[in-house]
């Protein structure tokens, strides 16, 4: 399914929030907030695994590439798949789920989520959502890219650009109606995960970042990737 969510508002009822996306330029700096895992240097989290088989295979390609990053250091372990529980796709403490559903036409292809301890911009858990209303059926570029860019997400990466017109920029984490040369991490990634890992969390948390697209109930932030 194509669906262009430029220049338009949702509402998105699981935040009862209203969402405006407007394109924006490539960003130098592209950390989501300065949201992290309190880790010293090497971030090694668990991600359970909550996806049927057709989706197993981009997820270890996703984590594979991640893990390139010498800050990256996680294991994928499977974990439940019914229904139930890929439609609820629960926090795990300390670690990430990530799970595929049809979760409906809500104008997101993929939906990344993490809570942060109290007061912090430490993230305690996190979950990446795959939509198969929008994804089912989609090419394996774009099916290899959205899920790329949602756990990107989790380790507290933002978009390197939200123009879906501009030419891509060979990292998963760019907005494109191509995803041929976007479905992997870029240098910039893995410098950027450098820039956020690469400290003792004894020191203090990095400056959030201005424009970046989310909803915020609480400790739980939700980052949108609208569906193309």
């Amino acid at each position: 399914m194509h669906l262009r969510l430029r220049n338009t508002t949702f509402a998105v009822a699981a935040a009862a929030a209203l969402i405006g996306f407007t394109a924006t330029p490539a960003q130098a700096n592209h950390s989501w907030g300065g949201y992290h895992w309190p880790r010293t240097n090497v971030a090694q989290l668990t991600l359970y695994s909550s996806i049927t088989s057709d989706w197993s295979g981009a997820l270890s390609t996703a984590n594979s590439d991640w893990n390139k990053s010498q800050y990256l250091e996680n294991t994928i372990v499977a974990s439940d798949t019914s229904r139930t529980t890929r439609r609820q796709c629960r926090m795990p403490a300390g670690a990430i789920r990530v799970c595929n559903y049809t979760y409906g036409q809500n104008g997101w292809a993929g939906l990344a989520s993490i809570n942060l301890y109290s007061g912090t911009k430490h993230i305690s858990q996190a979950t990446t959502k795959i939509n198969d209303t929008y994804l089912a059926n989609a090419d394996a570029a774009k099916r290899q890219g959205v899920m790329c860019q949602e756990v990107g997400h989790d380790f507290g990466l933002d978009h390197q650009d939200e123009d879906f017109n501009n030419p891509n920029l060979g990292t998963c984490m760019d907005y494109t109606n191509n995803w041929n040369t976007n479905q992997h991490p870029n240098q910039h990634d893995y410098d950027q995960l450098a820039a956020i890992y690469n400290h003792s969390d004894g020191s203090a948390n990095q400056a959030a970042e201005a424009g970046v697209t989310t909803i915020r109930t609480g400790d739980t932030v939700t980052l949108i990737t609208w569906a193309s």
